[in-house]
């Protein structure tokens, strides 16, 4: 249909994390590297009109080789961000991840709970699809992220299907008068799941 906007959500290339550096600013590893050039002859199955990424360091190098690839520039949007689940390194997030699953309201202070969180990741995605209509977009965000918005479509995604999910996952969500619907996820080599 002529109005309906494509988005493509890409979960980002693996990272290396490290505690002296904050984790916005953590860069690809040398397999989120080589995932990024395949993610970006992936890509070009599809015809992508623009891309859109949080601005955390790892959203934005997934995305960059298929950019450069085909001559688009990433704009980055701050409410693709990652969801605040602690401030800091903490060695327990996992168990915190799964508290935040049973319980959307549940929030350490100063942090996000997953209904805020998947709220602030509904409205944006409806936004760009709004204001991109008939188009197909690439989004680029993060695991907990996608898999939050995702739940708002199909409330059986959930924490099980969170830690299934691989970098750098492709969910396909169409918008049509503005309802979201999501298709399929790929996987990096393209087969759909």
């Amino acid at each position: 249909m002529q109005d309906s906007t494509e988005l493509l959500l890409i979960r980002h290339a693996e990272s290396a994390p490290s505690r002296d550096i904050p984790e916005a600013d953590w860069p690809l590893s040398p397999t989120g590297v080589q995932q990024a050039q395949q993610l970006a002859a992936a890509l070009q199955r599809w015809k992508i009109d623009a891309v859109f990424a949080s601005p955390y360091a790892r959203a934005k190098a997934t995305v960059e080789p298929f950019t450069q690839a085909v001559g688009l520039s990433v704009h980055v949007i701050a409410d693709l961000r990652e969801r605040r689940l602690t401030e800091g390194r903490r060695d327990d997030w996992l168990t915190l991840l799964w508290q935040a699953w049973a319980d959307f309201n549940f929030a350490l202070p100063h942090c996000e709970s997953s209904y805020d969180c998947q709220q602030r990741m509904r409205h944006c995605l409806e936004q760009l699809a709004a204001n991109h209509r008939g188009q197909t977009l690439a989004v680029c965000s993060h695991g907990n992220a996608i898999a939050l918005y995702l739940n708002s479509i199909d409330n059986t995604f959930g924490f099980e299907a969170w830690a299934a999910m691989k970098n750098p996952d492709i969910f396909r969500v169409t918008y049509n008068a503005g309802r979201p619907f999501w298709h399929k996820s790929f996987t990096l080599n393209g087969a759909a799941e």
